[in-house]
Protein backbone atom coordinates (compact mmCIF):
# COMPACT_ATOMS: atom_id res chain seq x y z
CA UNK A 1 0.00 0.00 0.00
CA UNK A 2 1.39 3.48 -1.03
CA UNK A 3 0.28 6.70 0.91
CA UNK A 4 1.21 9.08 -1.63
CA UNK A 5 2.21 12.34 -0.29
CA UNK A 6 3.97 15.23 -3.15
CA UNK A 7 3.64 18.42 -1.66
CA UNK A 8 4.11 21.63 -4.07
CA UNK A 9 6.01 23.86 -2.02
CA UNK A 10 9.75 25.02 -3.19
CA UNK A 11 10.52 26.17 0.03
CA UNK A 12 13.41 24.15 2.69
CA UNK A 13 11.37 21.43 5.31
CA UNK A 14 12.07 21.73 8.51
CA UNK A 15 10.42 18.42 9.44
CA UNK A 16 8.05 16.06 8.39
CA UNK A 17 5.92 13.02 9.98
CA UNK A 18 3.12 10.19 9.03
CA UNK A 19 0.58 10.41 11.41
CA UNK A 20 -2.63 7.90 12.11
CA UNK A 21 -5.31 8.92 13.65
CA UNK A 22 -7.36 6.73 16.10
CA UNK A 23 -9.75 6.71 19.08
CA UNK A 24 -7.37 7.43 21.28
CA UNK A 25 -5.38 10.23 19.81
CA UNK A 26 -2.31 10.23 17.69
CA UNK A 27 0.29 7.22 16.84
CA UNK A 28 3.56 8.59 15.05
CA UNK A 29 4.64 6.13 12.06
CA UNK A 30 7.43 7.69 10.70
CA UNK A 31 9.63 11.00 11.30
CA UNK A 32 11.85 12.96 8.24
CA UNK A 33 14.34 15.72 9.65
CA UNK A 34 16.82 17.02 6.96
CA UNK A 35 19.93 17.00 9.22
CA UNK A 36 18.73 13.41 11.37
CA UNK A 37 17.68 11.66 8.47
CA UNK A 38 14.76 9.05 8.85
CA UNK A 39 13.36 8.01 11.88
CA UNK A 40 10.12 5.15 12.00
CA UNK A 41 8.50 3.44 14.66
CA UNK A 42 9.46 -0.39 16.38
CA UNK A 43 5.84 -0.84 15.79
CA UNK A 44 6.13 -0.04 11.55
CA UNK A 45 10.05 -0.72 11.29
CA UNK A 46 10.19 -3.67 9.52
CA UNK A 47 7.06 -3.00 6.94
CA UNK A 48 7.09 0.51 6.28
CA UNK A 49 9.48 3.02 3.95
CA UNK A 50 9.64 6.25 2.75
CA UNK A 51 9.79 6.13 -0.74
CA UNK A 52 12.05 9.02 -1.41
CA UNK A 53 12.52 11.17 1.95
CA UNK A 54 15.10 13.36 0.16
CA UNK A 55 13.01 14.94 -2.47
CA UNK A 56 9.33 16.59 -2.64
CA UNK A 57 7.89 12.74 -2.51
CA UNK A 58 6.95 11.45 0.89
CA UNK A 59 5.23 8.82 0.04
CA UNK A 60 4.67 5.64 2.67
CA UNK A 61 5.13 2.42 1.27
CA UNK A 62 3.74 -0.56 3.23
CA UNK A 63 5.15 -4.02 2.65
CA UNK A 64 2.36 -6.09 4.46
CA UNK A 65 -0.98 -4.24 5.46
CA UNK A 66 -3.53 -5.55 8.31
CA UNK A 67 -6.71 -4.85 9.63
CA UNK A 68 -5.22 -2.55 12.01
CA UNK A 69 -4.43 -0.60 9.20
CA UNK A 70 -7.70 1.02 8.16
CA UNK A 71 -8.26 4.29 9.14
CA UNK A 72 -7.13 8.05 8.78
CA UNK A 73 -3.54 8.93 8.18
CA UNK A 74 -2.20 12.20 7.92
CA UNK A 75 1.25 13.50 5.91
CA UNK A 76 2.44 16.83 7.70
CA UNK A 77 5.12 18.79 6.56
CA UNK A 78 6.81 21.90 8.50
CA UNK A 79 7.89 24.62 6.89
CA UNK A 80 8.89 28.27 8.20
CA UNK A 81 6.13 29.76 7.14
CA UNK A 82 3.62 27.67 8.26
CA UNK A 83 2.45 23.54 8.26
CA UNK A 84 1.05 21.89 5.06
CA UNK A 85 -0.89 18.50 5.58
CA UNK A 86 -2.45 15.74 3.29
CA UNK A 87 -5.00 13.81 5.09
CA UNK A 88 -5.63 10.08 3.75
CA UNK A 89 -8.26 7.31 4.52
CA UNK A 90 -7.74 4.07 4.31
CA UNK A 91 -10.37 1.88 3.65
CA UNK A 92 -11.38 -1.68 2.68
CA UNK A 93 -10.87 -2.80 -0.75
CA UNK A 94 -14.44 -4.37 -1.44
CA UNK A 95 -15.86 -0.99 0.19
CA UNK A 96 -14.16 1.03 -2.58
CA UNK A 97 -16.99 2.39 -5.08
CA UNK A 98 -17.78 1.27 -8.43
CA UNK A 99 -17.57 4.68 -10.88
CA UNK A 100 -20.47 4.91 -13.13
CA UNK A 101 -20.47 5.44 -16.52
CA UNK A 102 -19.04 9.08 -17.27
CA UNK A 103 -21.91 11.39 -18.72
CA UNK A 104 -19.53 14.70 -20.13
CA UNK A 105 -16.31 13.82 -21.59
CA UNK A 106 -13.61 16.68 -21.98
CA UNK A 107 -10.29 16.79 -23.81
CA UNK A 108 -7.77 19.35 -24.22
CA UNK A 109 -4.07 20.19 -24.15
CA UNK A 110 -1.51 20.70 -21.77
CA UNK A 111 -1.91 24.04 -20.32
CA UNK A 112 -4.97 24.79 -20.97
CA UNK A 113 -7.47 25.44 -17.73
CA UNK A 114 -10.74 22.74 -18.20
CA UNK A 115 -14.50 23.85 -16.60
CA UNK A 116 -16.18 20.98 -15.03
CA UNK A 117 -19.79 21.75 -14.25
CA UNK A 118 -22.03 20.07 -12.05
CA UNK A 119 -25.92 19.91 -13.09
CA UNK A 120 -27.57 21.25 -10.06
CA UNK A 121 -30.13 24.25 -9.95
CA UNK A 122 -28.06 27.32 -8.34
CA UNK A 123 -29.92 28.56 -5.50
CA UNK A 124 -32.28 25.66 -5.16
CA UNK A 125 -32.12 23.51 -2.20
CA UNK A 126 -28.32 22.29 -2.86
CA UNK A 127 -26.42 23.14 -0.07
CA UNK A 128 -22.97 21.86 -0.59
CA UNK A 129 -21.51 19.67 -3.11
CA UNK A 130 -17.88 17.63 -2.99
CA UNK A 131 -15.58 17.50 -6.09
CA UNK A 132 -13.86 14.51 -6.58
CA UNK A 133 -11.47 13.04 -8.59
CA UNK A 134 -10.92 8.93 -8.76
CA UNK A 135 -8.28 7.15 -9.86
CA UNK A 136 -7.42 2.97 -9.54
CA UNK A 137 -6.80 2.55 -6.17
CA UNK A 138 -8.27 6.10 -4.35
CA UNK A 139 -10.28 9.15 -4.59
CA UNK A 140 -8.74 12.43 -4.39
CA UNK A 141 -10.78 15.17 -2.64
CA UNK A 142 -10.17 18.63 -4.84
CA UNK A 143 -12.77 20.48 -2.79
CA UNK A 144 -15.63 20.63 -0.67
CA UNK A 145 -17.65 23.86 -1.53
CA UNK A 146 -20.87 24.25 1.26
CA UNK A 147 -23.10 27.18 0.69
CA UNK A 148 -22.98 28.51 4.00
CA UNK A 149 -19.69 27.77 5.04
CA UNK A 150 -17.30 28.08 2.49
CA UNK A 151 -15.06 25.91 0.85
CA UNK A 152 -12.28 23.47 1.95
CA UNK A 153 -9.13 22.10 -1.13
CA UNK A 154 -7.53 18.72 -0.83
CA UNK A 155 -3.95 19.67 -0.17
CA UNK A 156 -3.00 18.47 -3.87
CA UNK A 157 -5.42 20.83 -5.86
CA UNK A 158 -5.24 23.89 -3.41
CA UNK A 159 -3.56 25.52 -5.88
CA UNK A 160 -4.57 23.94 -8.98
CA UNK A 161 -8.40 24.63 -8.82
CA UNK A 162 -10.81 27.21 -8.95
CA UNK A 163 -14.19 27.33 -7.49
CA UNK A 164 -16.99 30.59 -5.99
CA UNK A 165 -18.75 28.63 -2.97
CA UNK A 166 -21.03 31.28 -2.19
CA UNK A 167 -21.67 32.59 -5.78
CA UNK A 168 -24.28 32.08 -8.64
CA UNK A 169 -21.46 29.93 -10.08
CA UNK A 170 -20.86 27.37 -7.44
CA UNK A 171 -21.33 24.85 -9.53
CA UNK A 172 -18.48 25.16 -11.85
CA UNK A 173 -14.91 23.70 -10.95
CA UNK A 174 -11.89 25.17 -13.18
CA UNK A 175 -8.68 22.87 -13.15
CA UNK A 176 -6.54 25.64 -14.06
CA UNK A 177 -2.88 24.63 -16.41
CA UNK A 178 -3.72 20.90 -16.80
CA UNK A 179 -0.72 18.77 -17.73
CA UNK A 180 -1.18 14.99 -18.95
CA UNK A 181 -1.23 13.68 -15.37
CA UNK A 182 -4.68 15.21 -14.94
CA UNK A 183 -6.16 12.73 -17.14
CA UNK A 184 -8.82 10.85 -15.73
CA UNK A 185 -12.03 10.48 -13.87
CA UNK A 186 -14.04 13.40 -12.07
CA UNK A 187 -16.77 13.24 -10.36
CA UNK A 188 -19.28 15.48 -8.43
CA UNK A 189 -21.90 14.25 -5.27
CA UNK A 190 -24.03 17.02 -3.98
CA UNK A 191 -26.57 16.79 -1.07
CA UNK A 192 -29.96 19.01 -1.41
CA UNK A 193 -31.86 20.54 1.67
CA UNK A 194 -34.24 17.38 1.64
CA UNK A 195 -31.77 14.81 1.99
CA UNK A 196 -31.32 13.78 -1.29
CA UNK A 197 -27.65 12.79 -3.06
CA UNK A 198 -26.60 12.94 -6.18
CA UNK A 199 -23.28 11.72 -8.52
CA UNK A 200 -22.32 13.18 -11.68
CA UNK A 201 -19.36 11.66 -13.43
CA UNK A 202 -16.86 13.25 -15.99
CA UNK A 203 -13.75 12.45 -17.91
CA UNK A 204 -10.55 14.21 -19.13
CA UNK A 205 -8.26 13.49 -21.50
CA UNK A 206 -5.12 15.54 -22.08
CA UNK A 207 -3.08 15.06 -24.88
CA UNK A 208 0.09 15.83 -25.39
CA UNK A 209 0.75 17.92 -28.93
CA UNK A 210 5.01 17.06 -29.08
CA UNK A 211 3.42 13.43 -28.50
CA UNK A 212 0.72 13.62 -31.44
CA UNK A 213 3.42 16.02 -33.55
CA UNK A 214 5.48 12.53 -32.64
CA UNK A 215 2.79 10.67 -34.11
CA UNK A 216 2.63 13.18 -37.60
CA UNK A 217 5.87 12.55 -38.28
CA UNK A 218 6.00 8.90 -38.04
CA UNK A 219 3.20 8.28 -39.91
CA UNK A 220 4.44 10.31 -42.18
CA UNK A 221 7.68 8.37 -42.48
CA UNK A 222 5.86 5.55 -42.03
CA UNK A 223 3.81 6.08 -45.37
CA UNK A 224 7.06 7.41 -47.41
CA UNK A 225 8.98 4.64 -46.23
CA UNK A 226 6.08 2.01 -47.27
CA UNK A 227 5.36 3.84 -50.59
CA UNK A 228 9.40 3.71 -51.74
CA UNK A 229 9.15 -0.53 -50.47
CA UNK A 230 6.05 -0.89 -53.22
CA UNK A 231 7.75 0.79 -55.39
CA UNK A 232 11.07 -1.17 -54.76
CA UNK A 233 8.93 -3.96 -55.13
CA UNK A 234 7.29 -2.80 -58.18
CA UNK A 235 10.34 -2.15 -59.80
CA UNK A 236 12.20 -5.59 -59.13
CA UNK A 237 9.31 -7.04 -60.19
CA UNK A 238 9.43 -5.52 -63.47
CA UNK A 239 12.84 -5.88 -63.90
CA UNK A 240 12.59 -9.80 -63.28
CA UNK A 241 9.70 -10.05 -65.90
CA UNK A 242 11.60 -8.22 -69.00
CA UNK A 243 15.11 -10.18 -67.62
CA UNK A 244 12.95 -13.69 -68.18
CA UNK A 245 11.23 -12.48 -71.43
CA UNK A 246 14.88 -11.59 -72.34
CA UNK A 247 16.10 -14.76 -71.98
CA UNK A 248 13.15 -16.79 -73.07
CA UNK A 249 13.62 -14.64 -76.33
CA UNK A 250 17.36 -15.84 -76.57
CA UNK A 251 16.79 -19.22 -76.54
CA UNK A 252 14.00 -19.23 -79.31
CA UNK A 253 16.16 -17.27 -81.04
CA UNK A 254 19.33 -19.71 -80.46
CA UNK A 255 16.71 -23.12 -81.07
CA UNK A 256 15.59 -21.41 -84.47
CA UNK A 257 19.39 -20.44 -85.63
CA UNK A 258 20.32 -24.16 -84.31
CA UNK A 259 17.34 -25.71 -86.58
CA UNK A 260 18.44 -23.68 -89.62
CA UNK A 261 22.34 -24.20 -89.13
CA UNK A 262 21.74 -27.95 -89.04
CA UNK A 263 19.48 -27.87 -92.16
CA UNK A 264 22.13 -26.21 -93.83
CA UNK A 265 25.32 -28.03 -93.46
CA UNK A 266 23.05 -31.28 -93.54
CA UNK A 267 24.78 -34.01 -96.57
CA UNK A 268 22.26 -34.28 -99.32
CA UNK A 269 20.69 -37.81 -100.20
CA UNK A 270 23.54 -39.12 -102.61
CA UNK A 271 25.48 -41.85 -102.71
CA UNK A 272 28.50 -40.65 -102.16
CA UNK A 273 31.41 -42.42 -100.19
CA UNK A 274 31.70 -41.26 -96.43
CA UNK A 275 34.99 -39.71 -95.49
CA UNK A 276 35.63 -42.25 -92.27
CA UNK A 277 37.63 -44.98 -92.82
CA UNK A 278 39.62 -47.51 -90.84
CA UNK A 279 38.51 -48.60 -87.29
CA UNK A 280 35.24 -46.60 -85.97
CA UNK A 281 37.22 -44.49 -83.41
CA UNK A 282 39.79 -43.18 -85.50
CA UNK A 283 38.71 -40.44 -87.96
CA UNK A 284 40.41 -39.25 -90.78
CA UNK A 285 40.99 -35.88 -91.78
CA UNK A 286 40.32 -35.24 -95.83
CA UNK A 287 41.86 -32.10 -97.24
CA UNK A 288 40.04 -29.89 -99.74
CA UNK A 289 42.40 -31.02 -102.96
CA UNK A 290 41.98 -34.80 -101.63
CA UNK A 291 37.84 -34.67 -101.59
CA UNK A 292 36.71 -36.28 -105.13
CA UNK A 293 33.12 -37.13 -105.03
CA UNK A 294 31.91 -40.47 -107.21
CA UNK A 295 28.72 -40.09 -108.63
CA UNK A 296 26.82 -42.99 -109.90
CA UNK A 297 24.29 -43.31 -112.34
CA UNK A 298 21.93 -45.94 -113.51
CA UNK A 299 21.23 -46.49 -117.18
CA UNK A 300 20.24 -49.15 -119.81
CA UNK A 301 23.02 -51.48 -121.45
CA UNK A 302 21.51 -51.31 -124.98
CA UNK A 303 23.92 -53.68 -127.29
CA UNK A 304 24.54 -52.37 -130.21
CA UNK A 305 23.34 -54.32 -133.14
CA UNK A 306 24.42 -54.28 -136.81
CA UNK A 307 22.48 -53.01 -139.00
CA UNK A 308 20.23 -54.82 -141.78
CA UNK A 309 20.12 -53.80 -145.39
CA UNK A 310 17.11 -54.61 -146.85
Amino acid sequence: MNLECIHPKTANITQMSWVKRNATGKETIAVFHPLYGVHIENKYKDRVHFVNAFSKDKTLNFIKTFETDLGLYVCSITFLDGIWEKVIQVIKSDAFEVLGTPTIHVITEPGENVTFKCPYNVGGSVQQVLWERIKADRMDTIVLCNLSEGKSYGSDYQRHAMIECATAESNILVIQNVTASDSGIYRCRYSEATGGKKTHVMSLTVTSATLDHHWNILLIAGGAAASLLLLVTILIISITVVHRRKRKRRRIMMAVSKALYSTQIRPSNSYGRSNFRGTPNIRREVSASEQKDEIYVNYRDVSRKPKRRT
